[in-house]
């Protein structure tokens, strides 16, 4: 009896499809840790409004009696519970953006907004470290640029997320927009420098491949890290460029912070 041996399919998958493969599993990891985060901030936002409307209406009854301030209370309560209901929408906006930011490898896009939804979702892991984000953003039209819109994300929040490693309690992080001839450039800085271990040059690597995958390239200045600049250009990139591992054009810098 003839015997054969069936080969599973991608068994034998070349080396390049592996590290495609690897790449879109990492990046599959990082919309799930986006996701779950979000949801856990939009679960606290939810539970503060349920606390909230029941004080509400524990005071209803004394403000129909014409207790003291129980009136005043009732305003205060609604603003809170307001607050909780405009903190849950921008949760569910901006998961739906982020959500639609893979319907296109490369795309227009608005840089205050990536710079922005990439700082919001930063806002949580920034509060667990006791350390404030700072948006500084160029006012007027919003700045088009051209790339990979989860890539571009996903790399200044990689940023941002580097630069808390490194920071002490109570401290701040910038990320700031300027304008430029051929582009965007996006600062992130800190008072403190990065910490010169084998976990932060790794994370520092990943971010330049982020920069990299989205359309760019990186530069580092030697050895003085604190603060990651990211240029973006306007001008129109092919498609390939973005959705494949190959560089486009971006610019990453490191430096210290004085």
């Amino acid at each position: 009896m003839r015997s054969s041996t069936a080969r599973l399919p991608g068994v034998s998958m070349p080396a390049a499809n592996l590290k495609h493969n690897g790449i879109r599993e990492e990046e599959v990891r990082y919309f799930g840790r986006i996701l779950a985060g979000q949801c856990h901030e939009l679960v606290n936002a939810l539970n503060i409004a349920h606390e909230l409307c029941g004080l509400h209406e524990d005071t209803l009854p004394l403000a129909r009696e014409g207790h003291s301030g129980a009136v005043e209370k009732l305003g205060s309560l609604a603003q809170r519970i307001d607050a909780q209901i405009a903190r849950s929408n921008a949760i569910i906006r901006d998961l739906g953006r982020f959500a639609h930011s893979v319907d296109e490898p490369v795309a227009p896009c608005d840089a205050r907004e990536i710079v922005e939804r990439a700082v919001f979702f930063a806002v949580r892991q920034a509060r667990l470290r006791q350390t404030e984000l700072r948006t500084v953003l160029p006012e007027g039209d919003a700045p088009l640029v051209y790339g990979n819109p989860f890539r571009l994300q996903r790399a200044i929040h990689a940023g941002i997320e580097l630069l808390l490693e490194g920071i002490r309690e109570g401290r701040r992080i910038t990320v700031s927009l300027t304008l430029e001839s051929a582009g965007v450039v996006a600062r992130l800085e800190s008072a403190d420098p990065l910490p010169s271990n084998d976990a932060a040059a790794g994370q520092l690597t990943e971010v330049a491949a982020l920069v990299h995958a989205a359309g760019g390239e990186m530069r580092e200045t030697s050895g003085v890290p604190g603060r990651i600049v990211c240029f973006i250009p306007f001008g129109h990139r092919d498609a390939t460029a973005c959705d494949s591992d190959t560089p486009a054009r971006a610019l990453v810098e490191v430096a210290d912070v004085d």
